[in-house]
């Protein structure tokens, strides 16, 4: 995968440096944006004088796309220029007013906005103002290729636009803008293929390529082995798990060595081998652990892996030693959702063993920490476990104190009832 993304961010790094040409068409799903502008960010950083301007808003009609475009600018604009001030800096100057005016025609809007990043430039003459029209949505494809083609026309020899870039997203299950740029001088166009299937495929060569660094191969038959679970190919996962864990193992790496027996696990899980997933996930326990400096997100969901087996199998006591191993984990990863889903579910197995007094304590501690997190959907789930629990040891005004709680969350506290009169599923 590291080849095929690679290859795809030096494509789009030529088009910026080269001279030539002004724009640059990508044609791309909104799937493939997050990948694609994660590149840009990277090329960014690797051309320190270069501005780059990036706008994923949704395009309905040029008079509303001009508009989002220019407020998405100035809130940056403002922000550096603040920034600036505080600095003791020269600021910036303010936006010329043929920008800020609603008024003003789209494609000139656009353009002058162009021109403006251009002048913000520290090295007019020697760098490059990039902008980038990525809509994650576009409702009138043909209105879109109007105006982005209007926003870069431009004649010689003094072209408008020196020193600028445009990277252009068009949709390919309705190309406008190829279709519409598609014999334009200076413009280039570029669809790569993002798809699952090749970013699967890549990963396969890249994990059998013998020219390749050994750890290299590796991290790519990791991804390998994680598709195949995704994917239900079962035997293929747990051989590719079995040779991670043996190569990592022998390199004393503990923390992959654990997340190879973590995966072993998951496959076995999905197979329903249950005694097979809870010797892999126990057994994963120990390289978990192990070295100065434990991964703690890695023993988070090995310990996370082994409470949702117990749960499921109501195992309840070591369910419950499980769930409060998980909530303390959750403490030093520092998700404190996760903690109060770990207390909800603590509390539950506690509930299951007639431990009424603890389970009171979980889901106490649950509601406190997700109302602080404005968690409302777990606040709601505790409150309601502990308005049960309330019931079932006969303090109705407790559990009647807690129904304008609830009824605030928008739920319905109804006759109180014993606990265990619910079904209470597994959180």
């Amino acid at each position: 995968m590291r080849k095929l993304l690679a290859s795809v961010s030096s494509r789009l790094g030529d088009f910026i440096a080269q001279r030539d040409d002004v724009a640059l068409v990508l044609s791309a799903t909104e799937a493939d944006a997050l990948p694609l502008l994660t590149m840009l960010d990277g090329i960014e950083a690797e051309r320190g004088a270069d501005f780059f301007w990036t706008f994923t808003d949704a395009f309905v009609d040029g008079v509303s796309y001009a508009e989002a475009i220019h407020n998405a600018f100035a809130a940056k604009h403002g922000a550096v220029r603040l920034l600036m001030e505080k600095e003791g800096m020269t600021p910036w100057p303010p936006m010329p007013a043929v920008v800020e005016s609603a008024d003003t025609v789209p494609a000139l809007r656009l353009r002058e906005l162009a021109k403006f990043c251009r002048a913000l430039l520290p090295v007019p003459d020697g760098a490059l103002a990039v902008l980038s029209f990525f809509p994650l949505k576009i409702d009138d494809g043909l209105a879109y290729a109007n105006l982005m083609s209007e926003v870069i026309a431009h004649r010689f020899p003094l072209p408008w636009c020196h020193h600028l870039r445009f990277i252009l997203r068009d949709d390919p299950a309705a190309p406008e803008l190829s279709n519409a740029l598609g014999g334009a001088p200076r413009v280039q166009h570029f669809a790569p293929d993002l798809s699952v299937q090749a970013l699967s495929q890549s990963i396969e060569d890249e994990a059998a390529d013998e020219t390749l660094p050994l750890p290299e191969r590796m991290s790519s038959l990791l991804v390998s082995a994680g598709n195949d679970l995704a994917f239900g190919r079962h035997p293929m996962a747990l051989e590719k798990y079995a040779l991670l864990f043996r190569y990592h193992g022998a390199m004393n790496s503990y923390a992959m060595a654990a997340l190879a027996m973590l995966g072993m696990g998951q496959v076995y899980e999905r197979m329903g081998e249950t005694s097979m997933a809870n010797d892999a996930y126990q057994a994963a326990l120990i390289p978990a652990s192990q070295g100065s400096y434990p991964s703690i997100q890695v023993l988070l969901n090995v310990v996370l892996s082994l409470a949702n087996l117990r749960t499921e199998h109501q195992q309840w006591d070591e369910a419950e030693g499980y769930w409060d191993v998980t909530q303390q984990l959750a403490v030093l990863s520092r998700d404190g959702p996760l903690k109060a889903r770990a207390l909800l579910q603590r509390g539950y197995a506690q509930e299951q063993q007639g431990k009424l007094a603890e389970a009171e304590q979980s889901w106490f501690a649950g509601t406190v920490i997700a109302a602080q997190l404005e968690e409302t959907d777990l606040c709601g789930d505790c409150l309601e476990r502990l308005r049960g629990v309330y019931v079932a040891q006969g303090q109705d005004d407790k559990a009647l104190a807690i129904d304008p709680y609830l009824a605030a969350l928008g739920r319905d506290a109804g006759t109180p009832e014993p606990a265990g009169d619910h079904d209470h599923g597994h959180g």
